[in-house]
């Protein structure tokens, strides 16, 4: 189980680490990759409402991912391996979605809309922070939580 959190661990780390990168190369390096800023209204509506509509469908569910009862079965039989399945995909969404938000903010030149979507991936992301306690609470049957 150490090593499944490790490795979870060092994914969750780096799908952070991506999109600081970004900000620290265009807020402090000033690299300019405002190149689609110049694109017409449209595709912007159309990014802008496919962003949103993907992180408010895609994070409830990578919340709630360990609760669905095919997915809670498999983490309680099959453990660190239900774990590492489970678990990467849990961070791949999130840090998919704080990535694409990131990238998505400076390329269409600031666009606030993308900047308020990374935050809230970001104020998510300490309730899938893989801590060792929570491993191995995500892999309990649930007769064990309701005795104890």
């Amino acid at each position: 189980m150490k090593q499944t959190r490790n490795m979870l661990m060092v994914m969750f780390w780096g799908l952070v680490a991506i999109p600081a990168l970004l900000y620290v190369c265009c807020e402090f390096l000033g690299a300019d990759m405002a190149f689609l800023a110049g694109v017409t209204p449209a595709p912007r509506y159309v990014a802008s409402n496919a962003a949103i509509f993907l992180t408010l469908a895609l994070l409830p569910w990578s919340l709630r991912l360990f609760r669905i009862p095919s997915v809670h079965a498999d983490l309680v039989n099959r453990k660190a391996a239900a774990l590492r399945k489970w678990g990467r995909l849990r961070l791949l969404t999130h840090g998919g979605l704080l990535i694409v938000n990131t990238l998505l903010y400076y390329l269409l030149g600031f666009e606030s809309t993308f900047g308020y979507l990374a935050v809230v991936v970001l104020l998510t992301l300490p309730f899938v922070y893989p801590t060792m306690g929570r491993c191995l609470a995500e892999t309990e049957s649930d007769s064990q939580e309701e005795t104890a």
